[in-house]
């Protein structure tokens, strides 16, 4: 703990240095930063917009765990379904999520609805990758006992491919968190978002209230650290097996 309050102390006296440097009006100081943070607790507006960002963020989140899970399964037990679709998913897998914008915006609209399934998408194309990884690692004996014992394919899934694949799954949803955040924060910067933490500092930049700015800065990463910290605390009590498996 006194590590962690020591690095903080010291990434705070390297912004207060720098901000002596750099013209006030687009570093200001730490001190400046935070008396506007305090200043706007007292507001609803940032704790709606708090609760926006994160609200689509985790819905994203899910969905896209649960689709990639599930594609991600299929294409590792079918091998010639994965053969097929190897090259049309590595060439979708290259094109980055803000470059399809466009695309969501006409299937979806401007609503909340496009910047969840922004975050969805992300979130799935690293969750399925992480998915056939874990395919990669099952034991061959225990698939051998499966179809020995005749299991069914929703059986086989439970009791074989899931308690294998799950440590590579948490790290996928653990990686694909900070991807899903990011492209979540950009959707409510440009796709006319009226809430969230990523409309609030667009809003603040127009305007040069950098203070506002750099506070939104700190509260995704603070959001980001809660986040990440929850899946850190839920991999440990779920995949409790983790390193044992073989």
């Amino acid at each position: 703990m006194k590590f962690n309050i020591l690095g903080i102390l010291i990434i705070f006296l390297v912004w207060e240095l720098l901000s002596l440097f750099v013209n006030r009006l687009f570093l200001p100081s730490p001190v400046a930063v935070i008396n506007n943070l305090f200043a706007l607790l007292d507001t609803p507006e940032l704790y709606g917009d708090i609760w926006a960002t994160f609200k689509r963020t985790i819905v994203g989140l899910s969905m896209g765990t649960i689709i990639g899970v599930i594609i991600g399964i299929l294409l590792g037990f079918f091998r010639p379904l994965y053969k097929t679709l190897r090259l049309p998913m590595d060439f979708i897998r290259s094109i980055p999520t803000t470059a399809l914008f466009p695309l969501f915006i006409v299937l979806f609209g401007l609503g909340d609805l496009v910047k969840i399934f922004v975050s969805a998408w992300a979130a799935c194309l690293i969750v399925l990758v992480n998915t056939l990884y874990g395919f990669q690692n099952i034991s061959q004996i225990r698939l051998l006992v499966g179809k020995l014992k005749k299991f069914s394919f929703r059986k086989t899934v439970c009791l074989i491919i899931l308690p294998s694949t799950l440590s590579y799954i948490a790290a996928g949803i653990r990686v694909s968190l900070s991807f899903s955040l990011i492209v979540e924060l950009v959707a409510e910067m440009f796709l006319g978002s009226q809430n969230g933490l990523g409309h609030r500092i667009f809003a603040a930049s127009s305007v040069l209230a950098m203070e506002e700015v750099y506070v939104g800065i700190l509260l995704i990463g603070f959001l980001g650290y809660v986040l990440n910290s929850l899946m850190l605390f839920l991999e440990h009590k779920i995949i409790h097996w983790s390193g044992q498996t073989s």
